[in-house]
C-alpha cells in the first residue's frame, strides 16, 4: 500500500460565551477545569511556556494519542502551542494551534486557528474539525453549568 505525500491545511472555529473572559479562560488554564470539558482523555497539563499537555482516547479506530508543548501562553489573550495526533502508535497530524480570547460586550468571543500537516492515511482536516467543533460545544455546556454552580454558592 502506497500512501500519498503529506500536505497542509488550516482552519479556524470561533465560539461566542457569554461568560466573561475570566471564566473562559480559567477554563482553559487550570487543569481541573479543562478536565472537565475536555473529558478523561486529558492524562496530564502543565499550562506553562515549554509545558506539556498529554491526552489518549479509544474508539473504534484504536487507540489516540494526543503530545503538546505550550510555546506562547499570553494571559487572557493567547495561547499558542504545537500538537501531534497518534493513531495506533502512527502519528498522522502534526499541528500549530493558536488560542485567541477576547472581550466580547461582557462575553468572550475565542477563535480556534490550526494549521496542520497531514500525513495519510488520516481523517485530516474534516476530523480534526468536527473533533474541535464538539469539544468546543462541550466547553459551552460546561461554562452554562460552571456558571449555575458559582451563581449558587
Amino acid at each position: 500500500m502506497t500512501n500519498e505525500a503529506q500536505h497542509h491545511e488550516q482552519f479556524a472555529l470561533e465560539r461566542s460565551y457569554p461568560n466573561c473572559l475570566d471564566h473562559v479562560w480559567a477554563a482553559w488554564a487550570v487543569p481541573e477545569k479543562k478536565k472537565a470539558w475536555f473529558g478523561d482523555g486529558l492524562i496530564e497539563m502543565d499550562f506553562h511556556e515549554g509545558g506539556r499537555e498529554r491526552g489518549a482516547f479509544r474508539n473504534d479506530m484504536g487507540e489516540h494519542t494526543k503530545e503538546a508543548t505550550f510555546f506562547e501562553i499570553s494571559e487572557r489573550k493567547r495561547i499558542v502551542y504545537g500538537y501531534s495526533m497518534a493513531m495506533n502508535g502512527r502519528i498522522h497530524t502534526v499541528s500549530l494551534v493558536t488560542v485567541l480570547f477576547e472581550d466580547h460586550g461582557g462575553g468572550t468571543r475565542l477563535r480556534h486557528i490550526e494549521q496542520m500537516c497531514v500525513m495519510p492515511p488520516s481523517d485530516g482536516v474534516e476530523g480534526r474539525k468536527h473533533g474541535w467543533g464538539a469539544l468546543l460545544d462541550r466547553l459551552g455546556t460546561y461554562l452554562e453549568t460552571d456558571s449555575l454552580a458559582e451563581t449558587r454558592a
